[in-house]
């Protein structure tokens, strides 16, 4: 846990106050209080409160004597006090004064440092510190800054006392800093940076310091060099990729997508879902449903269950069980006898379940499963034996189910849509994945991974501007880590400049130039025969349909037809969901 300056200041045993250049007082800690004998608040006059301590004050700061020492007596004792200027640049803007009673430092049988040996040790602090530190005011305005933070921007030490941080941007030394974002959201913030000036990545860490009003007195930044970190991440990427390429030849290929990809967890919804997942996992526990909106990996999550299980080198079968019409489904998962139907193999096929014994089968959007597999799927569940089509015989299959939905299966056995049996089998171990606008901690590094994988793929450098962040720290996500992923793939691609300042989100734009698509001038009719004109206007009201639905028994139900004819009509017009 990080210490707070403020909670140091506050519970110091030496007494703090400051004041500006007329006397009044800023800031006071309790210990300042209790020495004085009085209730002291910001906006007090340090005249009133002590006469002889406020005339001194007043007699360093216009002659411009620093580090001064004083003794003065109280009601009840005798107290030391330092004071201190304060200086913004090369103008004094006030003084802080540090009180000690005389007394109890001497009886001490541990005397505390005095308070010129305390500044003496914080300067020697930020001097020689491995990290960067800067101390700026409520304006962004450079207080205090040690020579490594100096060096990491290129600049001098005495360059950038009295610098308004945002000159580094303007000024092309830097492409982002961190404390305007501080200063607007008033919170604690960390993000990499990247210095032009010095060609340097710097990973920046900044609190705001706030105080008895919730304004903010100060903030400092503490910033360490990635650079070196950066070149040794891409070496070992390189290794990584040498070893890919040796297991590509040796591992299942579900496998190695998997091993390939990385679950971001960092959101406590997310971790707790792979916690339990894998708990599932090391148990060898079938019968898992996972459930969760569009677009939030559950794929994902069945090859990391299947990975991290005992029969990771088994085979890992994934099937759509929307992307089929009914009877192609059916024989696609239990297999078929030689002339089980028409066009039937003369040897017959296995199905996927055979495929997958000892290992693990993926059933996704399991809601679409047709309710005329559902008992077979039942009896599987029941009693692990499957019976091809056409068949009589029955065969013994172990392996793992694991089933995702986005629909609310509850409601579709209501509707007589699903079997109640069914749903209480496959829903032994639900679990569900969180929306992505509920892991917000997780966008951030899910964005970053995407913009390398794509800026690796199309050999581009992009990176995000701060707007960028805010944009996608903002964004509400409908389509969860696909849409993010998209948005990113599209950025990489399509825009020009290496910062990525805004993003346009695909889904919008898609739907932007469908919409405008009625409201253009018309153009010149060009006439084509009937043939041609029924062929444009089917292909038309597939492609509209298609920007709505993602799977074609979605398409069939919409456009009242089979899905066997969508099929076979999205491979006459050369359309597919890919």
């Amino acid at each position: 846990m990080i210490i707070q300056p403020e909670t140091i200041l506050t519970n110091a045993f030496i007494g703090v106050i400051g004041v500006d250049t007329h006397g009044m007082i800023q800031y006071c800690n309790h210990r300042a209080k209790q020495l004085l004998h009085c209730d002291i608040a910001p906006g007090f006059s340090l005249k009133e409160i002590h006469p002889g301590m406020d005339k001194q004050v007043r007699t360093c700061i216009e002659q411009g004597k620093n580090n001064q020492t004083f003794h003065f007596k109280t009601k009840e004792e005798k107290i030391e006090t330092q004071i201190s200027l304060l200086v913004n640049g090369t103008e004094t803007i006030g003084a802080a004064c540090f009180i000690q009673n005389i007394k109890q430092v001497e009886d001490s049988a541990f005397k505390l440092p005095n308070i010129k040996e305390m500044l003496l040790q914080f300067q020697a602090l930020l001097d020689h510190s491995y990290y960067g530190i800067y101390i700026l005011d409520h304006k962004g305005i450079v207080l205090k800054v040690n020579d490594v933070a100096a060096g990491l921007i290129g600049l001098k030490k005495e360059e950038m006392m009295g610098m308004d941080i945002s000159d580094l941007v303007e000024k092309g030394i830097a492409d982002t800093v961190l404390t305007p974002a501080i200063l607007k959201y008033k919170k604690p913030m960390t993000r990499p940076l990247y210095v032009i000036k010095s060609n340097k990545y710097i990973m920046a860490s900044g609190m705001p310091i706030f105080d008895e009003k919730g304004e903010i007195l100060f903030v400092v930044v503490i910033e360490h060099d990635m650079t070196i970190v950066r070149e040794l991440r891409a070496r070992l990427e390189q290794v990584k990729q040498v070893a890919d390429t040796i297991k590509s030849e040796l591992s299942d290929r579900n496998l190695l997508e998997l091993k390939s990809s990385k679950i971001i967890a960092d959101a406590p919804a997310m971790n707790q879902v792979l916690t339990v997942l894998l708990k599932l996992a090391k148990m060898d526990a079938s019968n898992i449903l996972i459930t969760g909106e569009s677009g939030t990996g559950k794929g994902l999550l069945a090859k990391f269950v299947h990975h991290n299980g005992n029969r990771r080198n088994k085979p890992f079968i994934s099937i759509n069980c929307a992307a089929l019409p009914d009877m192609l489904l059916e024989a696609e998962l239990f297999g078929y006898e030689k002339g089980a139907f028409t066009g039937a193999s003369e040897s017959g096929k296995a199905g996927l379940f055979e495929l997958a014994s000892q290992g693990t089968i993926f059933l996704d959007e399991i809601g679409d499963l047709p309710f005329s597999v559902q008992a077979k799927l039942l009896k599987f569940l029941d009693d692990g034996e499957i019976r091809r089509l056409g068949g009589t015989r029955t065969i013994k299959v172990n392996c793992i189910v694991i089933a995702a939905t986005n629909q609310n299966l509850e409601k579709l056995v209501q509707r007589k849509k699903f079997r109640q049996d069914l749903y209480f089998r496959l829903n032994i171990f639900p679990v569900h994945v969180p929306a992505l606008r509920k892991r917000q901690e997780d966008i951030l590094k899910i964005s970053n991974f995407y913009l390398k994988k794509y800026n690796k793929i199309y050999k581009q450098k992009k990176r995000f501007s701060e707007n960028c962040l805010e944009q996608l720290q903002t964004y509400d996500f409908p389509g969860n880590v696909r849409e993010l992923k998209n948005i990113i793939k599209n950025a990489v691609v399509i825009k020009e400049k290496e910062v990525l300042d805004t993003i346009l989100l695909p889904g919008i734009s898609r739907l932007k130039s469908s919409n405008s698509s009625f409201s253009e001038p018309a153009q010149p009719v060009t006439t084509h025969g009937l043939n041609e004109e029924l062929l444009e206007f089917e292909r038309k009201k597939l492609e509209q349909a298609m920007a709505r639905f993602d799977s074609t028994r979605d398409l069939a139900n919409h456009l009242n037809i089979s899905q066997s004819t969508v099929v076979r009509k999205l491979k006459k017009h050369g359309l597919s969901f890919d």
